[in-house]
């Protein structure tokens, strides 16, 4: 089964579990926006499997978005629950199969928030600003460009200037993709609850601890 049917059926699954106990458990959700090289994508891997959930990276969300109208397992198992999938918005994605750039971006706020509803680690794709009022953890991950760097040259070996390159180009994307679709600096830290910088924080439990513990501070926002 592959990663995007994968996900479609834990949310389909946890749709029926919440349906099935009348009652919904606070969901564990946590958006995760990372500098290129600054080790969010690990913290996530680690933080999701410690919390039991699903990690939601950018390919994932947009095969989401784009395949649900042919996944004909994920359709039918959503056909047979309509009644509950349609109030966690996830049915209105079950439309055409030709997607602009505004169907792409409407489509993938309603698959964002149904996880939401059912929980996951969703890494980048704006889902801090989607989920800003929903009682989700919103953290970001930085590191100089050097250290970040460094980093990307050693795990993918290449050469440093390479490296560089490759961590100024994704950063770049990240925040323009922000910009282009929310009108937000990818940096602005008011739209994050915790900003970690990784230059010097290397221990990748501890942190993962940390944000647990956060998981459990947060309340709602300020009116």
């Amino acid at each position: 089964m592959s990663d995007v049917q994968s996900a479609l059926q834990a949310i389909v699954s946890a749709i029926n579990t919440i349906s099935s106990d009348g009652a919904k458990a606070p969901a564990k959700v946590v958006c995760i926006s990372r500098d290129y090289g600054a080790g969010g994508d690990e913290v996530a891997q680690i933080l999701a499997k410690r919390l039991g959930v699903n990690v939601y990276d950018q390919v994932i969300l947009d095969r989401m978005t784009q395949r649900l109208d042919s996944d004909k397992e994920t359709l039918k198992a959503l056909d047979s629950g309509a009644s509950r999938v349609r109030d966690l918005w996830l049915y209105s994605l079950v439309t055409g199969k030709a997607l602009n750039a505004n169907t792409y971006r409407r489509h993938l706020n309603n698959v964002v928030l149904s996880i939401g509803r059912t929980g996951g680690v969703i890494l980048g794709q704006g889902a801090h600003l989607i989920l800003a009022r929903s009682g989700a953890l919103r953290v970001r991950f930085i590191g100089s460009p050097e250290v970040c760097a460094a980093r990307v040259a050693a795990a993918e070996k290449i050469d440093l200037e390479a490296a560089r390159a490759k961590v100024h180009a994704a950063n770049d994307h990240r925040g323009k993709f922000i910009w282009d679709t929310f009108q937000q600096r990818l940096n602005d830290p008011h739209t994050f609850d915790l900003v970690i910088n990784t230059d010097h924080i290397t221990d990748n439990a501890k942190l993962v601890d940390m944000l647990v513990d956060a998981m459990n501070m947060v309340g709602p926002p300020a009116p």
